[in-house]
């Protein structure tokens, strides 16, 4: 395995749908995870849910490897005297300040609050949907036993799976890559000294990323609900209302972050991937 086989920060600015992603061979991620798949079949890993770049518990490990790798992997010199660091176990009423008043505007932002009523709202159509898709199911059971239907049913159940699957992987990811967006936004100005500016770049430069792969998520979440719509009509009414709130975060994510528009993501921007690759 070459080190030119994988894109530097490819995971970065990801939507984690390593199912359908074509750039899993290029990932150094997710090789990592199979790298852990062959160990846990030699009994290196205990638990092989957690080896799976498509699960959740991946992702998690991979987090507490990353956290114990910052804590542990960094060693002050031993011939540095210890006493020079005196831990001040008072609380940093400015510090604190900072960030209440950052919590604050960061729940406050328009980007936040509408990315988290868009998730709710998806939450609650899940939850009411059932009846009315399970109509449509009806309808194509009974077109699949006329011999004079001409449809290809089975491709449009298919094809619905798929949208309720688009719609449903990205709800949280959009509220989740806003907010670490915004958050960035919020933060960059915090900073002082000789590299303020450098600190400043690079969160501007996180924030964006983070808002192209929500802008792209919206994108897709807009598309689904359009194939939705039109296989039910009678929750038009609803599924407009989530067209006009995803449109909504689209139009504020380009006023607020424009350069997450032409934020070229390590990989997926500039290569030719379809939308349900």
């Amino acid at each position: 395995m070459t080190k030119e086989r994988f894109i530097a920060g490819i995971y970065n600015y990801c939507d984690y749908w390593c199912e359908r992603c074509a750039f899993t061979q290029r990932c150094r991620n997710f090789a990592s995870g199979r790298v852990e798949r062959r160990q846990s079949k030699s009994g290196g890993v205990e638990s092989p849910s957690n080896t799976d770049a498509t699960n959740a518990a991946f992702w998690n490990d991979l987090a507490e490897r990353l956290r114990e790798t910052t804590i542990f992997g960094k060693h002050e010199s031993d011939d540095v005297p210890q006493d020079d660091f005196v831990a001040d176990d008072g609380p940093d009423d400015a510090w604190s300040a900072r960030e209440e008043m950052r919590r604050k505007e960061l729940e406050c932002h328009p980007l936040v609050i509408m990315s988290r009523d868009y998730m709710m709202r998806v939450n609650a159509w899940l939850k009411t949907a059932d009846g009315d898709l399970k109509a449509v199911a009806r309808g194509l059971m009974e077109d699949a036993g006329n011999r004079f239907s001409t449809g290809d049913v089975e491709e449009q159940a298919r094809e619905i799976g798929e949208m309720i699957e688009v719609v449903v992987w990205y709800h949280t990811l959009i509220s989740a890559k806003l907010g670490r967006a915004v958050h960035g936004l919020l933060e960059h100005d915090d900073f002082e000294g000789d590299y303020a500016a450098i600190i400043a770049a690079s969160l501007n430069s996180d924030a964006d990323g983070s808002g192209k792969v929500a802008l792209v998520a919206i994108e897709r979440s807009i598309a689904a609900w359009l194939k939705l719509r039109d296989i039910l009509p009678a929750q038009e009414y609803t599924l407009l209302s989530m067209l006009a709130l995803l449109d909504q975060m689209r139009r504020r994510l380009q006023i607020d972050l424009p350069d997450s528009v032409t934020f070229r993501r390590p990989g997926f921007d500039g290569e030719d991937v379809g939308l349900f690759d």
